[in-house]
């Protein structure tokens, strides 16, 4: 008997940013933080920088299940600009890598204010996050503005606890958090590696919200193109 339903954010419960624009606004922040305190770098130097840890932060999470927070990336891309700062800048420059969201919020994804509350009547719900560059408490700001924070009882990011999907053990902290047994959960998420595999090792129905008809996963228990095709998937479940 199915009793709780977690989900992944990106992709899944919003939209992804489009990740040019986003990194065009953090390396520009990014500069002028940087300026104002004395260093003068290029924003060609800043930009590689910044994609540099930000592409070995995600395959980090990919190959080992381990996060490499925000604070990490700033570190790493501090490091390879060869730039130091005391406390005081520093938390300054965290700030500008970890808020450019905000400005630009993201977008939840289709049928999602209208499903989780029908599901949330019915199953405990979830959210199992990859954080990347924007850490949990940035992510939480726009679930609670967009009024679906109160659907779910227990949200794990990957910042916060050091494990990163596809971990079995992040799958398994938040099962353990919503009180339910691994076969009485599914996952729902976007990505057949992350959260398709990550769910299924975990002991969970895994759930593949792919838009794109021709798109295949053989190792999920269902496929979706939508999030408000949940509704119908566990009304009788």
């Amino acid at each position: 008997m199915l009793k709780a339903i977690t989900f992944d954010f990106w992709d899944t419960l919003y939209k992804a940013p489009r990740m040019q624009e986003l990194g065009d606004r953090r390396v520009a922040s990014l500069q002028h933080t940087l300026q104002q305190i004395g260093h003068q770098l290029g924003s060609d130097s800043i930009r590689t920088a910044v994609l540099a840890a930000s592409r070995f932060a995600l395959q980090y999470q990919r190959d080992h299940g381990l996060d490499i927070p925000a604070r990490g990336q700033l570190d790493c891309i501090l490091e390879y600009l060869q730039v130091d700062l005391d406390r005081e800048e520093w938390t300054k420059a965290y700030e500008i890598y970890t808020t450019q969201l905000r400005a630009h919020p993201p977008e939840m994804n289709d049928g999602v204010s209208e499903t989780l509350p029908q599901l949330a009547d019915k199953y405990k719900l979830g959210v199992i996050c990859n954080s990347g560059t924007s850490p949990g408490r940035i992510l939480r700001e726009f679930m609670h503005k967009d009024g679906i924070l109160p659907c779910f009882e227990f949200l794990v990011f990957s910042d916060e606890v050091g494990w990163a999907k596809p971990n079995v053990k992040i799958f398994q902290y938040a099962l353990d958090n919503l009180q339910v047994q691994n076969h009485e959960a599914a996952h729902v998420g976007d990505d057949s590696s992350t959260d398709v595999f990550g769910a299924k090792n975990a002991g969970m129905k895994a759930i593949w919200l792919a838009p794109l008809l021709d798109q295949r996963c053989i190792d999920c228990d269902y496929k979706i193109t939508s999030i408000s095709e949940l509704v119908a998937l566990f009304a009788n479940k």
